[in-house]
């Protein structure tokens, strides 16, 4: 009894951490769009920048002006997770689509912060869990593809973008292809159940186990190829 009870301290004090390291992360700024109505169109525009300081203390910005459609959310899904413009989740997500468009930080920071943004603006950890998932699973995602061993004709080393960078692998959204809307919803009464029993990396384990062959499941932020470029 004296082992259970050392565990379940441990495990709570774990749980205390997390959650104050998940407190730290925080928006500032008030989310404008405009012109007034746009939500009705779906052709909005940030009239503000909106930023964000995570729980490692990055800051995620958007630029003033610029577009959003609201949140990227098949319409299967909708009834479940909700509507793209909801305001709940719409400062994470705009965040969130601004960084996947433009690709500049890992994809798994870029979901990670996702999620610590709905956390943030009051999303129930349950339903935060599941949208985490979502994204994690069918969300863009992207790799640097690095020189590798000197070679000959159409290799990596041919591939530069036009400042010299690194070449991006990338895939787009493919919600529709790797799940479905019973997947979610039974995973949603799942998390409701135990909130807490569900870690990100597990539900991270979870999208891996769908797709176990997966490269950007397999490799980290950055690829080293030897030879041609690969093809998914």
């Amino acid at each position: 009894m004296k082992a259970s009870g050392t565990f379940f301290r441990t495990l709570a004090a774990a749980a205390f951490c997390m959650a104050s390291a998940f407190a730290q992360a925080q928006f500032v700024g008030d989310l404008v769009l405009e012109p007034a109505g746009c939500t009705q169109t779906g052709k909005c525009k940030v009239k503000n920048k909106l930023r964000f300081t995570d729980s490692n203390k990055l800051v995620w910005e958007t630029y003033d002006g610029e577009p959003t459609d609201g949140a990227t959310i098949p319409p299967i899904f909708q009834p479940i997770v909700g509507k793209p413009f909801e305001e709940s989740f719409l400062k994470a997500a705009i965040i969130h689509d601004h960084y996947c468009v433009r690709q500049v930080r890992p994809w798994r920071k870029t979901h990670r912060v996702f999620y610590e943004g709905l956390i943030d603006q009051g999303v129930p950890q349950a339903k935060a869990k599941l949208m985490y998932y979502a994204v994690y699973l069918g969300g863009p995602k992207w790799v640097k593809l690095m020189p590798g061993e000197s070679c000959k004709g159409n290799c990596i080393k041919s591939f530069k973008t036009s400042d010299g960078q690194p070449v991006m692998r990338s895939r787009e959204a493919d919600y529709a292809t790797v799940t479905n809307e019973a997947e979610l919803a039974a995973l949603e009464q799942e998390l409701q159940a135990n909130p807490d029993g569900i870690s990100l990396e597990d539900l991270e384990k979870r999208a891996q186990a769908k797709r176990p062959d997966d490269f950007y499941y397999r490799n980290g932020d950055q690829v080293r190829m030897k030879n041609l470029l690969a093809t998914e």
